[in-house]
């Protein structure tokens, strides 16, 4: 069949490549002029299901009201008349009960497993460099508070993955010597030693160019703008260059989906959630994290990008604008600085500000809306790295008429 992928992402383009096994025919349309310069740029680089839990949680209403009035918090939320924002925002506060925190996190968790088995198979059969990191995920807590919490946290997980560790304050000075330089040594942490790291913008290019040999077609500089559709199949997408006719189409559009979605007749609970990221080039390497990992307190995640270190954080429920200055990096860059002192040159950094594709329940949505042959593959929130591979293998299973090899409940439309 002939299939066509919206979205040059790191979620198109691994569907691609999973079609591609089955014989079809693909092709791909993005409206930036190459592939992962959009949502799959600048994040965090973090593949960790040791992390998954869901943002849905009991206190988050009220650091969310708070926000309004302290804009240095991480997760945010900045006041607009966007009747968008407040349907999908009421979806969004109903899963902030201490029963949908552990139901999301246990659903976002399993995907995440299955989709790292997956990936790992992928990375094992190809030749990419993308600053791969095997040595596993650090979560440094820097009180005794952050650290009780975390602790319960990882409780929910522990049935599913017993390969969390919890690390008092010298095991994880042991584990990364880095820290000693800290001014106050942190509280404790959590140690995930399958969790892993890379850069998803360069591992999504070089994928794309494997794409492409093996006949993919990309359509780059080309912007969708309307589907012609009959009462029960798209056959014609409208775009600013020409028309493409197609059997199937596979959204993934990240958080412009349900933008698209809505002139297919479908309401995706889609919205983004802007985050920021710095990259800073390692100015002493004896300083430098072996590890990539998160500061929990801070919600500042770190990656060791070759000779650089990425960090990201902000989540800030803000609409459409992905606008930064230097400005809004201040907290983030003395963070940065206090968890690995005299580590980073911060003279040359990179700024770059990305929006993250939540739903309601942090979960992705797959299959079919009203239209029979268009596909969902969309709405990964913060890990869309981590759950690249096995969302792929589930979008080209439901194509294939194949039954998913993991559960889709909480993930399809009407129930995400």
């Amino acid at each position: 069949m002939r299939v066509t992928i919206l979205g040059a992402g790191i979620i198109g383009v691994t569907t691609a490549w999973e079609l591609l096994k089955t014989g079809h025919e693909v092709s791909i349309i993005d409206r930036q002029k190459a592939p992962a310069l959009e949502t799959s740029f600048g994040n965090a680089g973090l593949i960790a299901p040791g992390h998954s839990y869901a943002w849905t949680t009991p206190k988050l209403p009220g650091n969310l009201l708070k926000s309004i009035f302290k804009r240095q918090q991480a997760f945010r939320f900045k006041w607009q008349w966007d009747p968008n924002m407040w349907r999908w925002g009421l979806q969004f506060l109903l899963q902030c009960r201490r029963s949908k925190m552990k139901e999301n996190t246990l659903r976002k968790h399993t995907l995440s497993v299955y989709s790292q088995k997956l990936f790992q198979k992928l990375t094992n059969e190809l030749e990419i460099d993308y600053h791969q990191n095997r040595k596993g995920l650090i979560y440094i807590f820097r009180t005794p508070e952050s650290f009780l919490e975390g602790k319960a946290k990882m409780e929910i997980l522990m049935d599913n993955m017993e390969n969390l560790q919890l690390l008092s304050t010298e095991e994880l000075l042991a584990k990364e010597p880095s820290l000693k330089n800290m001014e106050s040594p942190p509280a404790g942490g959590i140690y995930c030693p399958t969790d892993e790291s890379g850069c998803c913008h360069d591992f999504t290019t070089a994928l794309a160019a494997l794409c492409e040999k093996k006949g993919v077609r990309f359509h780059y500089n080309t912007k969708v703008e309307s589907f012609q559709c009959n009462e029960r199949k798209l056959k014609v997408i409208n775009t600013d260059k020409r028309e493409f006719e197609t059997d199937v189409c596979v959204m993934a559009l990240a958080a412009y989906s349900p933008l698209m979605a809505k002139k297919a007749g479908d309401y995706l609970p889609i919205y983004p959630v802007k985050g920021n990221s710095l990259t800073v080039p390692i100015l002493d390497t004896e300083k430098a994290p072996d590890h990539s990992g998160i500061d929990e307190d801070n919600l500042l995640a770190f990656s060791m990008m070759g000779d650089k270190i990425r960090f990201t954080s902000v989540a800030e429920i803000s609409g459409y604008d992905t606008s930064c200055t230097p400005a809004d990096f201040t907290a983030m860059t003395q963070q940065a600085e206090s968890l690995f002192p005299g580590a980073m040159d911060f003279s040359h950094p990179e700024y770059w500000a990305g929006l993250r594709p939540m739903t309601p329940n942090g979960a992705p949505i797959f299959g079919r809306g009203k239209l029979e042959n268009l596909f969902y593959n969309t709405g990964h929130g913060h890990l869309g790295w981590t759950m690249c591979a096995g969302s792929a293998k589930i979008t080209a299973d439901i194509i294939n008429n194949q039954a998913p090899e993991i559960s889709l409940a909480g993930m399809t439309i009407g129930t995400a």
